[in-house]
């Protein structure tokens, strides 16, 4: 009995130690398998880490090997606002960090300050073991935020001390230390739940937060010796604008001398002696071209064009011809390299907030991709032209016309146009002299938006190919500026005698200091004519009407002592033709009477040798001035009709001497006829010059 009853009470105890047991062993399984758990996560993050900390090898050593600072020279600082402008503008675009080091490692650091690429390097130095540590995809993001938002926000905290002279400035622009360090607090405290990224910026946050501002402080500092350089740079660029010479030398030499390696002020200083015209100083001009050339062999068409210029004006025509050509044949392939620093142009955006900083950068572009004076082709026809080969300096007046509508580049061809009538003068005026006869007519349609463009040519001679480019004035703008539009179609020819439409503009137009405009901005409009036979300016009849009476104000205003004398605007050959073609109007013009019901018109011919003057024509008969109601080139005559003027065959009426006022830019000219009989009799001429 006490047998079984032991058995009985052992039963639960073995029970329950068996149970225990099993519990043990479970419980050593559970922890077991943690630890497994443990030991499997710890060594998959180990081998995460190894792979990073590979990846981030691999994506930082291009840009590491492209950024070791070489042996210490004298550097370009265009090259160098060039690379710290292309780097930092990385920064804005890419989306991520390896994207950014990508750029890094395709820049060109030729000529860049070595102490610019060491401070870069600092920064991939510390930014390459936080990097590696990071396994997430959100975390590497994070970094780049931080470390990309931090150099964007520094290089805009500066602070300014010391006067700034502009020959000799002591101003000092460096990194507000302080407002940087709030600047990379706040940035940490946004990533306040990544506690693991925090950990690690936390391990590198002096050095992390050193390299990006000792990296900011280095950008400033050559920023500020940029902008130094770009003051007398802009000096030399506006007064060679208004022509003074001198000025543009003395101011592109003092540019040198605070940067010898730079290209602009070279070319400026040259560019000034040639225009000088001593010849006793053209070595010196070709010295600073050489030097140029020697430092920048891949920008050399604007130092070749210049070449030419100079040994154009020494008489060497062939060498001149072999420059030019040289300088043709390179722009279109050095057009890259020669627009990079239009970057750093664009940091200096104020330019377009004047109509003097509208000059800087309408030179340094024409200068670097050949427009207007730095054009090969319209360098080329004035040397042709200056030679007495009108036909070869019209060819290429015309094919360089050509090459700037087949390149679309609108934005220089008012510029062009400007350069072929002041530098070209009369030889420009002859390849076609009747441009005068081309109308400009612009109209809002019936139904839609946009504009109606149309040329009446009132000429005898009909254009082929030809191509409208609207000059248009647009509110925003400062007086004289103008921003080119072409017209819709290119028509296959504008018909002698005959309106020719061009299309309609659309309503929208390009920006004006980066405000949008329309067709409701528009304050003036002018037009220019691309054709097989002629490149001129076209305009309304108004416009034409308006501008004779401004110059004739000017003139007027010029006598009386209110205002500097008005300058001549055309050269002795067009002195010429006016005086020739003066002397023979007694026998050369012609006046008939027209007989109508009610008053009559007249028509009056005169020579057409008057045209090549853009001459505008009033007849003035007693009280009353007309214009005239046609006003065309026939065969060699400029024909006249104007109606309503009197009722001739009325004998009652008094009939009054006809004056006919010919305004040119050579002055005005008083043509009378007085009656006699049914007609009129040629009386006299009386000239206002």
């Amino acid at each position: 009995m006490e047998e079984a009853t032991r058995a009985t009470s052992t039963l639960p105890r073995r029970l329950a130690m068996g149970c225990g047991t099993l519990g043990l062993l479970g419980l050593i399984a559970v922890g077991g398998a943690a630890l497994w758990w443990h030991q499997s996560g710890v060594a998959e993050r180990e081998r995460a880490q190894r792979r990073q900390k590979e990846h981030a090898e691999q994506v930082f050593q291009p840009a590491v090997d492209k950024l070791a600072p070489p042996p210490e020279k004298a550097y370009d600082i265009d090259e160098t606002i060039r690379v710290i402008h292309g780097l930092d503008r990385a920064l804005a675009e890419q989306d991520d960090l390896e994207g950014w080091l990508r750029s890094i490692a395709r820049q060109d650091y030729r000529d860049v300050a070595p102490e610019v690429l060491a401070a870069r390097a600092e920064i991939l130095d510390v930014l390459q073991p936080l990097y590696a540590k990071q396994t997430e995809l959100e975390d590497q993001k994070a970094v780049w935020e931080m470390t990309s938002e931090m150099l964007i926000a520094t290089l805009s905290v500066v602070s300014v001390s010391g006067k700034v002279n502009m020959v000799n400035p002591a101003g000092q622009v460096e990194v507000d230390h302080e407002q940087a360090r709030r600047l990379w607090d706040d940035l940490k405290q946004q990533q306040a739940d990544r506690k693991q990224l925090q950990r690690d910026v936390d391990a590198l946050d002096k050095q992390l937060f050193d390299a990006l501002v000792n990296y900011a402080d280095v950008y400033w500092k050559y920023v500020d010796e940029w902008d130094r350089l770009s003051v007398l740079r802009d000096r030399a660029y506006l007064a060679a604008w208004s022509g003074d010479w001198v000025a543009a030398e003395q101011s592109a030499k003092l540019a040198i001398q605070q940067a010898p390696k730079e290209r602009e002020a070279h070319l400026l200083a040259a560019m000034a002696i040639i225009e000088q015209g001593s010849d006793d100083r053209y070595a010196e001009a070709r010295a600073l071209l050489d030097e140029t050339m020697q430092e920048h062999p891949d920008q050399t068409a604007p130092a070749l064009l210049l070449l030419g210029v100079l040994e154009s004006r020494v008489g060497n025509g062939a060498a001149a011809r072999l420059d030019l050509q040289q300088a043709a044949a390179y722009y279109p392939k050095q057009s890259e390299a020669l627009t990079d620093m239009l970057d750093p142009y664009q940091m200096r955006g104020f330019l377009e907030k004047s109509r003097e900083g509208g000059f800087i950068t309408e030179l340094y572009e024409s200068t670097m991709l050949g427009a207007g004076y730095f054009s090969p082709d319209l360098q080329l026809a004035r040397l042709h032209f200056s030679e007495g080969r009108f036909e070869e300096g019209k060819a290429k007046v015309l094919d360089h016309f050509a090459r700037r509508r087949s390149q679309q580049q609108w934005d220089f061809v008012i510029s062009d146009i400007t350069f072929c009538q002041d530098l070209l003068g009369a030889d420009f005026r002859k390849i076609f002299p009747d441009d005068a006869w081309l109308d400009l007519q612009v109209s809002r349609p019936m139904l839609g938006g946009g504009l109606q463009l149309a040329i009446d040519n009132r000429s005898d001679r009909t254009l082929h190919n030809a191509t409208l480019v609207l000059a248009l004035h647009l509110t925003d703008q400062f007086p004289g500026q103008y921003v080119a539009v072409p017209a819709p179609a290119t028509v296959p020819a504008v018909v002698a005698h005959d309106q020719t439409s061009f299309g309609t503009l659309d309503a929208q137009l390009p920006d004006v200091a980066g405000a949008p405009k329309t067709i409701d901005d528009i304050v003036e409009h002018r037009a220019i004519l691309i054709a097989d036979e002629a490149v001129s300016w076209v305009d309304t009849d108004a416009f034409k009407l308006s501008e004779a009476e401004e110059f004739r104000k000017a003139r007027d205003a010029a006598r009386a002592g209110l205002r500097p004398e008005v300058a001549p605007t055309s050269p002795a050959p067009f002195t010429n033709t006016f005086d020739r073609a003066l002397s023979g109007l007694s026998t050369s013009s012609k006046v008939e009477v027209e007989s109508k019901y009610g008053k009559d018109g007249l028509t009056i011919e005169l020579p057409r040798e008057l045209a090549v003057l853009h001459p505008v024509f009033r007849l003035k008969y007693g009280d009353k001035t007309l214009v005239a109601e046609q006003n065309k080139l026939e065969n060699d005559r400029i024909v006249l009709t104007f109606d309503g003027v009197q009722n001739f065959d009325d004998l009652a009426l008094k009939r009054e001497d006809l004056e006919l006022v010919v305004s040119t830019a050579l002055g005005d000219v008083i043509l009378t006829w007085t009656p006699e009989g049914t007609g009129f009799r040629f009386a006299g001429v009386q000239q206002d010059r």
